[in-house]
């Protein structure tokens, strides 16, 4: 039952690092085809199909769903920023005029249309329950 286990432990080391060794000269898988094929004996077809087809490969090993979707939002993001930025906040010429947001613009934007209000920062909403509830006093007699 262990003769093939007992044979192999007895085995030099030797002799199993040169038979696992893989080089190109003794490789048992060859290739079908030389790449990359030398493009001068290609007819300008062949080269074609050979760059879409290479072009194709990379962008399937290098292709991410998620990256991309990062990507996307990350720059909907700045320009959405840019833009709000410009219109609110930016003084700047335009076409020989200069640009300036009014005030009530900036301060409703300063101040996120109400919510950051200093008047209104303490306030608390309608049905939020009381900060400090009135323990109900019992009388003692």
């Amino acid at each position: 039952m262990f003769q093939a286990t007992l044979r192999r432990l007895a085995q030099s080391a030797e002799g199993t690092a040169k038979r696992s060794a893989l080089t190109i000269s003794n490789n048992p898988y060859r290739t079908r085809k030389v790449w990359p094929p030398n493009f001068k004996e290609l007819s300008p077809q062949q080269q074609l199909r050979f760059e879409k087809k290479y072009k194709r490969r990379v962008y399937l090993a290098h292709h991410s769903e998620r990256w991309d979707k990062g990507v996307r939002i990350v720059r909907f993001v700045m320009v959405s920023a840019a833009l709000i930025y410009a219109l609110f906040f930016a003084e700047f010429e335009w076409w020989g005029q200069r640009y300036k947001p009014s005030e009530e613009i900036v301060q409703k934007a300063a101040h996120l249309f109400g919510i950051m209000d200093p008047e209104k920062r303490y306030e608390r909403r309608k049905d939020a329950a009381p900060l400090n509830p009135k323990k109900e006093e019992t009388e003692s007699k």
